[in-house]
């Protein structure tokens, strides 16, 4: 038993120290191709960014260059070591465990391409704010499986290319031109055409506030307290510097101040309280009062 197993033992040893320079070539080759990989994937990618300016698009097509050379690499390597045949036969032999695997990597390849179409259809690309299937952020990245987006409260989530396309998808970054509102409450004795002005006049001080489509004020309910008016300003996206909610904030912010200053009333909300049999005598007991403070 003993000396079988030396025998086999000394038989593996001469096979593998027979294959040492195909596995030392092999791993060159390997170290090699990793190294070009990246080499040549960086290279397409500024080729591409310099000719279409997409980096969501450059990015998408760099990575798939990258896994195609590699696998390049990958079956020089198999044919140098004399495995093409090996892999072949197990390839064409596990025909129940072909199926397994399709099912189990069905969502993967769904998956992927997914991440095709969105890359060359182009809905959206990197700073994008965009909002699908309830998940609103700002888009990061596309890879071959998952598109990478940034929440408002800067939470990162990965997203199933699958789930981006089969649902409706609103990007509030396209064509750069969009349309943002707030309503602001006067009182019923205030004067209309008077507080559209300060609002108007307010709106003009902001560089991120288009002039032409130009804002306007309306009537937009006779409220149980107040005139509602909706405010309509446009802004554009691609050249704001500002962020869209500070915009936001601080068009609301000085709206109120320029009606304040302008002596045009703000109203609270307010309840009447009725009582059909007179008014109740309420006991009132005064806790912080000039006597005890003496």
């Amino acid at each position: 038993m003993e000396s079988e197993f030396i025998s086999m033992a000394d038989s593996f040893w001469k096979k593998f120290s027979g294959l040492i320079p195909e596995i030392f070539i092999s791993l060159v080759i390997f170290i090699i191709t990793i190294i070009l990989a990246r080499k040549l994937a960086g290279l397409i990618k500024k080729r591409l960014i310099s000719r279409i300016d997409d980096e969501l698009l450059a990015n998408f097509i760099t990575r798939i260059s990258k896994w195609i050379i590699t696998l390049i690499g990958v079956g020089i390597c198999l044919n140098i070591l004399g495995l093409t045949q090996f892999a072949g036969g197990l390839m064409a032999g596990a025909g129940v465990s072909a199926v397994v695997l399709g099912f189990a990597f069905k969502d993967i390849g769904v998956n992927f391409l997914s991440g095709v179409i969105l890359a060359f259809n182009r809905p959206f690309i990197i700073g994008d704010v965009i909002e699908s299937d309830g998940i609103s952020g700002t888009i990061m990245s596309l890879d071959l499986r998952t598109t990478k987006i940034k929440t408002f409260d800067g939470i990162e989530i990965y997203v199933p290319n699958s789930n981006i396309l089969n649902n409706p998808l609103s990007n509030f970054n396209a064509g750069g031109l969009r349309r943002f509102e707030y309503i602001v409450g006067i009182d019923y004795d205030a004067d209309v055409s008077k507080a559209r002005y300060h609002i108007l006049e307010v709106l003009k001080e902001f560089e991120d506030i288009m002039d032409d489509p130009a804002p306007f004020v309306i009537v937009n309910e006779l409220g149980a307290n107040s005139i509602n008016l909706k405010v309509f300003y446009w802004v554009n996206t691609d050249k704001a510097k500002e962020s869209l909610l500070v915009i936001k904030g601080s068009a609301i912010e000085r709206s109120l101040s320029s009606l304040k200053a302008g002596n045009v009333n703000i109203p609270f909300d307010s309840m009447q309280v009725q009582f059909n049999k007179g008014i109740p005598e309420i006991a009132v007991k005064v806790l912080n009062s000039d006597k005890n403070k003496s």
